[in-house]
Parts: C-alpha cells; structure tokens; sequence
C-alpha cells in the first residue's frame, strides 16, 4: 500500500513538472517577435521586470498597429526585434505575378525606448533603415531615455540618419542626459540569423557582423547628444555609452558635436568602446569620441576594439573645441589590446581640442595597446595643444606601442613644418601661468616601444614641453623646450622605464606623412562634416636622434646589440670601449671612455683607474754568516774480491681496478680556453659554469659475486605451494558449511 502511494507521488510531480516545462515553452516563444517599422513608430518600456511594446498607426487618434496576434499595445515581449526589410518591403510587378525582392526599405518612423531603472530593454536591429526629419519628429531617430540600461543587438546592415532645423536639434541615436543617465550598450553578440558566435571568420559557416551607420546633423551628435543648447534643459550631454561589437560607423553633424558624445556645447562622459568592436567616427568641430565642444571624460578603449577617430578642428579622441570652459578633468585610457588611430588637422589627435583645457588631462596607454597619433596645426600628437593656468597635463605609457607625429602642416603653418614647434607627446604651455606636464614612462603593465616624431624642419623636443612666453619688447612669442625626465637616464646611467618588461624610446627629427586619398566615405544627411576628410596620413621616415632603452629590451633584442656576452647584470647598456685605455701609474689617475653601441643612445661613461700605491722596497739583506755545509763523505768502496749485493728491479706497473669504496677523483683541470669563455660571458653563465658536475672516474668498480644457494631457493618454491593448496582446501569446505 504504501509501495502505491509512493509511486502517484511521483507520478503528480512529474507530470506537474511536464505541464510546467510546456507552459514555458510557450511562454518563451510569444516573446520574441519581429515589428517591421514601415507600419509605424514604436515605443518599449522596461518596467517592473517587464518589457512591453506598443507600435502606433495613428499616434495622435490613439491607433495602433494589428498583427496576427491583434493589436500592438503594451504587449508583453521580453526579446524585440525591429527590422524595415520583409517580404512586403520592396514589390516588383510583372505581368504574371507579383515579385518581393530582398530590400530594407527606408521609414521616417522612429523608435523610443524607456528603461526605468534597475531594469533592461533588450531590442535587435535587424537591417533597419531609418531616416528622420528631427524637426518634425521632435526627438531622435533612436531615443534612449531613462535609468536603467537598454541593449541594442546588430543584425544585418543598419542605417539611422537624421535632418533637422535649429528648433529642433536631436542625435540619430540620441542619448541626453536630461532623459535619463542609464547605460547604452550597442553590441553583436549574435550572428544575423540569431545563432551564436563561434569566432570563425571565413567560409560557408562564418560568423556574420552586424553593422550600424549613424549619422548626425548641424550640432547634433550621431550617437549620444543633441543640441538644444538655448534651452535649460539642453540635450547636449551625454554619457555612459558603450559599444562592445559589431561594425560602426559615427558621423557628426558639422557644427560643434562630436560623432559619438557630446552635441554642440555638451559634453561626454564615460564612453567605452571594448570587446570586439570596430569603429569609425568622424567629425568636423568637435570630438570624433568625445566632447562635442565641451570636454570628453573617461573614454576607454580596450580588449580587442580597433578604432580610426578623425577631426578636423578638435582632438579626434578627447574634447572639442571649449573643453576648458566645463573644468571638468579629462581621462582617456587606452588598454588591453586595442588597436587605435586617431588624427586632427587643427588640434591634438588624443587630448584636448583646439583651445586647450582649463582643466586636468590624464592620458594612459597601457598594456598591448597599438597606437598611431597624427597631429597639425603646432599641436602634440598626444597631449595639450594649449595649457592655461594652473592646469596639469599627465601622459602616462606603461605599454603597447605608440607613433607620434606633431604638426603636420596646416593651412595655417608652412608645409615644411618651420612653424612648429610642439612635441610629439607632452604639451605647450603658456608661461608664467602655472600649468605642468607630466609625460611618465615605464614598462610597468607590457612590453613598451614608443617611437616620437618631429615633422619636417620642425624645432623642439619629440618628447617633453614647449614653454611658450611673448616677449612685449619684441613682440614675438618665445620658446623653451623641455625634454620629459622619463626620455632621459638618471646620474648611474639607469633608465626610468624599469625591469619587469622592456622599453624603448626611439626620438626623430626630419619625418614626414604620405597622403592618402579617401574613397567610399559614408553617405549622410550632412555632407559638410564628410567634405573635409579627402585623406588620411601614414608617418613617413625621419631621422633618429636620440634613443633611451632598458636592459630587458636589450636582452629580448640581440640583434640591436654588438656583445650581449659583454653585458653585466649591474649594466643597463651595451658599453664599448672608447679608444685606448690609460693605464694608471704611482703619480697619477688611468681611466678609461665607454658608448653605449645601441644606435644614438648616446649614453657614456668614464671610469676612473685609481692610480697605484707603490709596494714597500724589501730591507737589506745582512751579510752571510752561515758556515759552510760540510762535504758528504765518499761511498765507500767494496773491497776487492767481495761479491756486490743484487739490485731489486721495479716491480710492474699493475692495471688494478679501484675499490668501490673509493671512488673521490682529482678535480678535472679546465683547459686555458674554457676558463677564457666563463670569464667573458655573463656572470650568471660562470655561476653555471662553477656548479657543473665533477668529470666521472674513468673505470667502473667491478659488480660483486653474490654465490647464490639454489638447493634454498627450491626449497622455499616447494613450501610456498603447499601453503596454497592448503589454503584452497580450507577455503573450500569453509564454502560447503556455509
């Protein structure tokens, strides 16, 4: 009975669990549908741990889109998918019968979401097209509101592009903070028909990438802030955006906003661009990731995100052009190993736009980062193109590899670089106004190699700062040039880079960049931003002029140096003797003259020969008073007639093994040229050398004759068998009682 009772238990629960499973099952497949935009605008709210939909036919007389399931309105759907490319999108005529072809069809509607806070929007683009007149729609193309976060998944090819008029200056993909200060993540974490990624990129089963063209107006950026800059309630700010995948291209309305960050007058606060991600963002006055005109904060790139940032007027990666304006500290950090070329023809390429900060400015690169910076108009590549007031500019390489080039030529400078006089990496500063630069570099998180550049007949040092101060009595402005204590060694002829990875700074004056003209460059509504990029640079040559390394650098590249066998532990350079050595005397110092043969490192030292202490002169020697040694007396001779005593010979040399017990060998003697080869190698290889095994005997001790009794071994066999057959028997009748 209670067998039986047992079994329905289980049977209920069971059967409780499949009907469970089947309800969620069903659950889960009702929330994940496709809403094609050609049929109207959509709003999402993420609430309450829900996400709902609701897609308008008629906004303003409250009607809504029907589909299969009925009407679109505040339907429950935990995984959204928007597209403008169906079976209906594109139609074709012929005289027998309809064709639907494979197009995405452009629509003006556009696409709200709202995640109130501590909850998600999970929404796809799956090849959308949108284009908006912002003036009519009064808000972006995309719009982002609220604290919590919002997902936007790349499927297939997207486009998002707006136009709008002064009453009405809202991004393509706006997100302002006066909406809301929660996150936008726009990521590929998926392929385009929905399975996932498995990191293969070629053939019939690779992973597909999702794409997205943003494309802002006037002062509105493509993906962050608007404009609106009248109002208190301006849309310009923008902040915690972060793109980890996919293929993005950002391109900024032309007047004062950058391509992703801030619109005109606005700001960009924490922008992150990580993972897997591919970027290009263009803009003409302001930031290409960034500031719009304010200032950029805390912009990180890292993982494996590659990024090409341009601007014309301000910094490509940092502020635009006012960022001082906003005392608000600049951080820009690239890391892990992202790969990033930025350019701007009128500012520095990474840091600060045009006008300089009023505020400080922190720039890390680090780790495995690979970094090109390209720079004009007299600015550093990397840095302050103009520091006031009590401001400090901090550039920190700690790894990865950086090429710099300052002041390309401008429209407003001499083709040949005569006019300027910017480094590379650090910051011009104006005199007497208590600004500072900082550039610090070591090999603290990886391998370091930074290769600096002065354009054409450019003056000033690659690496360090101009102190600019305008003389009143000649009216000209004046220069002072400050190298950065970290491109210099210290008195004992040590780096700053340290030991835990290797670093290298190699210093160029005379370079040059070769053009190249652009093609293909992205279609949007503003065709005055993409007018100014017709090319983009590469760094050409130079000559090098100064060259600061480390030892692990030296050791993990032998082919730069001449006799790594001659380094010492206690060197950091590759000394070469320089000409003769003078020798030390009783009245006077020797020394000698050593280069470091590392080309243009330029590093020497003198090594003083103390002179000799003369040895005291031996006393005289008294007079020899010591008698004569007495003559040994003859041998006597054998009487004649006896007979002589018989001489033993030499007993024979015996060729007799050496007891086992025996065994201690004189030490083997070195030869002249082995101990010549310790003595010039490394000392670690002498301590190997010191430590090495005593040479073996040259016999073995003969093995011993044990003389083993076989009549006890037979014996013993014998015993052992009759002590298992007993114990077989045993065994057997202990088995039948039982």
């Amino acid at each position: 009975m209670r067998k039986n009772v047992k079994q329905q238990l289980a049977l209920r629960v069971l059967s409780t669990a499949a009907l469970m499973a089947m309800v969620s099952s069903i659950a889960t497949a009702a929330f994940a549908d496709t809403y094609d935009l050609n049929k109207g605008s959509v709003d999402i709210l993420a609430a309450n741990g829900e996400q709902r939909i609701t897609q308008w036919e008629d906004k303003d007389n409250n009607l809504c889109v029907k589909d299969d399931k009925g009407e679109i309105r505040n339907r429950l759907d935990d995984d959204i998918t928007l597209t403008t490319k169906n079976e209906a999108t594109d139609k074709t005529e012929t005289t027998d019968e309809t064709e639907t072809t494979d197009k995405t069809k452009p629509t003006s509607n556009t696409v709200t979401i709202d995640a109130k806070e501590g909850n998600t929007a999970n929404v796809t683009l799956q090849d959308v097209h949108i284009e908006v007149d912002t003036t009519e729609a009064k808000s972006g193309a995309i719009e982002i509101k609220g604290d919590g976060d919002t997902n936007l998944e790349l499927n297939g090819d997207n486009t998002v592009l707006t136009t709008n008029s002064t009453a009405e200056e809202h991004a393509a993909i706006e997100k302002a903070d006066p909406y809301g200060k929660g996150t936008l993540t726009i990521k590929d974490d998926v392929n385009d028909d929905g399975s996932k990624k498995t990191g293969k990129k070629t053939g019939t089963d690779a992973d597909t990438t999702g794409t997205l063209l943003a494309g802002g107006y006037h002062m509105a950026a493509a993906i962050g802030g608007g404009s609106l800059s009248y109002r208190e309630d301006s849309l310009a700010d923008t902040s915690n955006i972060t793109i980890t995948g996919g293929e993005i291209t950002a391109v900024a309305g032309d007047d004062g906003a950058a391509a992703i960050g801030g619109g005109s007058d606005g700001t960009g606060k924490n922008i992150r661009i990580e993972g897997n991600a591919h970027v290009t963002a263009l803009a003409k006055s302001g930031a290409g990731i960034g500031g719009g005109t304010g200032g950029g904060n805390s912009i990180t790139i890292t993982d494996n995100a590659v990024v090409n940032a341009r601007s014309y007027f301000d910094a490509a990666i940092g502020g635009g052009d006012d960022a001082g304006r906003y005392n608000s500290p600049n951080t820009i950090t690239i890391s892990g190993n992202a790969t990033v070329t930025a350019e701007s023809d009128e500012s520095s390429a990474i840091g600060d736009g045009r006008y300089g900060n009023a505020s400080d400015l922190t720039i890390n690169i680090e780790k495995n980062a690979n970094v090109t910076a390209i720079s004009s108009y007299d600015c550093p590549a990397i840095g302050t193109p103009r520091s006031i007031d009590a401001t400090t500019t901090t550039i920190n390489i700690t790894g990865g590899t950086v090429n710099a080039i300052n002041s390309i030529g401008s429209d407003y400078r001499p083709d040949d670089g005569t006019g300027d006089t910017s480094p590379a990496i650090g910051a011009v500063i104006a005199a007497n106004r208590g600004a500072t630069c900082n550039v610090n570099i070591n090999s603290s998180t990886g391998d370091t190699v930074v290769n600096a550049y002065i354009y054409g007949k450019g003056s000033g040092t690659a690496i360090g700062s101009t102190i600019r101060n305008y003389n009143d009595i000649t009216h000209e402005e004046e220069y002072q040039y400050v190298p950065a204590d970290s491109v210099s060694y210290k008195a004992d002829g040590s780096s700053h880079f340290g030991e835990r990875n290797s670093a290298i700074v190699n210093c160029y004056n005379n370079a040059t960049v070769e053009k190249h003209w652009l093609d293909n460059l992205p279609t949007i509504k503003d065709t005055n931003t993409v007018a100014y990029f017709d090319y983009s640079h590469t760094i050409k040559g130079g000559t090098l002029t100064k060259v600061v390394h480390n030892r692990k650098y030296m050791e993990e590249h032998p082919e730069e140096i001449v006799d790594i066998t001659k380094l010492k532990d206690e060197d950091l350079h590759d000394w070469q003797l320089v000409g003769k050595v003078v020798e030390p005397t009783t009245e006077k110092d020797g020394y000698a003259d050593y280069i470091c043969s590392i080309d243009k490192c330029g590093q020497t030292k003198h090594v003083v020969l103390p002179k000799l202490t003369p040895e005291p002169s031996e006393p005289d020697v008294p007079g020899d008073n010591t008698p004569d040694t007495p003559n040994k007396p003859d041998t006597p001779k054998q009487p004649d007639g006896t007979t002589p005593a018989p001489v033993t010979p030499d007993a024979p040399v015996q060729d007799v093994t050496a007891p086992a017990t025996d065994t201690t060998a004189d030490a083997a003697v070195v030869p002249a040229d082995a101990q010549n080869v310790v003595q010039d190698a490394k000392p670690e290889a002498a301590a190997a050398a010191s430590t090495a095994a005593p040479t073996a005997p040259t016999a073995a001790a003969a093995l011993p004759q044990t003389g083993a009794n076989w009549l006890a071994v037979v014996g013993s066999a014998l015993s052992g068998l009759f002590l298992l057959a007993a114990g077989f028997v045993l065994d057997r009748k202990n088995r039948r009682m039982n």
